[in-house]
């Protein structure tokens, strides 16, 4: 029997090791650090699953502060990068949660007709992730997000939207918006994003004390993702506008 000292010691594949090197910047939302690992770790194995969806989700937050120009060719990157992780890995629900999310910026940096036409795989990709993972919270975030836009289209889009869907999508509205929030702040009570988001549904369903609420949940929560200081920062600024409002 070999002695302790003569014992082979495991190796971490190398894209395991970048992978996790990213995952810790990522928690100390050093996210260009974290990109810099994925994209390392994709460069060694580009056809494992969380390397993918990683790198994708990495990209978009690159996009994210990316000069205007550049942005849509990062969130083209992450498109890509999400449907050949759904391509080899179609039971992944973080794949088909990221391409939504990858869509959904593309569909801030196009407009008309094409806006109106990606936003029916937003839909699509947020539904597949929760087909798959019932309890994702950031698919329903996603959901609610995709029910208050359609919902506050203008006259301009809702022409386009009637091309490509034969009419305003079916259901869309501020009342389920504020539905899929209420789910996503359920799963996930202590992400900031999400009591925004219900605070500036409800302030479009004119329940101004029940928006209060919410946004000062947003304030009062701990940051857990990268540009939560920024969604507080949009918070205390509904705070302000409807300040005085019943």
């Amino acid at each position: 029997m070999p002695s302790v000292m003569t014992l082979p010691i495991p190796r971490v594949a190398p894209s395991l090791a970048a992978v996790r090197e990213g995952d810790v910047a990522s928690e100390a939302f050093d996210n260009e650090a974290a990109r810099v690992c994925y994209q390392r770790a994709f460069d060694v194995d580009s056809t494992d699953c969380h390397v993918l969806w990683k790198l994708a989700r990495a990209n978009i937050q690159r996009g994210l502060v990316a000069a205007e120009d550049e942005k849509a060719g990062w969130f083209a990157f992450s498109e890509g990068l999400a449907r050949r992780c759904i391509v080899l890995y179609p039971d992944s629900s973080e794949a088909h949660f990221v391409l939504a999310v990858a869509i959904g910026q593309m569909t801030k940096v196009v407009g008309g007709k094409r806006k109106i036409e990606l936003s029916k795989d937003v839909k699509r990709e947020a539904e597949a992730a929760l087909a798959l993972d019932p309890g994702h919270p950031g698919a329903m975030h996603v959901l609610g997000r995709w029910n208050y836009e359609v919902a506050g289209l203008g006259w301009f889009s809702k022409v386009a939207a009637k091309v490509v869907y034969g009419g305003v999508p079916t259901g869309a509205s501020y009342e389920h918006a504020k539905e899929w929030f209420e789910r996503a702040i359920a799963a996930r009570p202590d992400m900031p994003l999400n009591h925004l988001w219900l605070g500036e549904t409800l302030i479009k369903l004119h329940d101004y004390a029940g928006a209060r609420e919410e946004l000062q949940a947003c304030l009062d929560l701990d940051n857990v993702l990268w540009d939560d200081h920024l969604t507080k920062v949009l918070a205390q600024k509904r705070l302000g506008q409807i300040e005085g409002k019943k």
